[in-house]
């Protein structure tokens, strides 16, 4: 199988205007901007999956006030011997 696939877009054209001056500034090919483009969209998604599965997790297993108590005497035991 092919490592790379051509494909082509719509984009309005102020949108593909301001990707062209912004390639060019960079000396990137349309290619590489938009493979970049992808790949941050597909990284800031990933985020917001592990975030929502986080605050799931959170809102079904909360802190109880026991954990909160060791982590605070946790944390000043280690803050106290910190140089401040």
């Amino acid at each position: 199988m092919a490592k790379t696939i051509k494909t082509a877009i719509s984009l309005p054209r102020k949108t593909f205007e301001k990707a062209e001056i912004s390639r060019k500034k960079q000396g990137l090919s349309r290619s590489t901007l938009y493979t970049n483009a992808l790949e941050t969209y597909f990284g800031i998604q990933k985020v917001k999956e592990l975030e929502s599965r986080y605050v799931a997790g959170y809102q079904t297993h909360p802190e109880e006030i026991t954990d909160i108590r060791a982590a605070l005497k946790a944390s000043s035991s280690i803050f106290s011997q910190e140089d401040w």
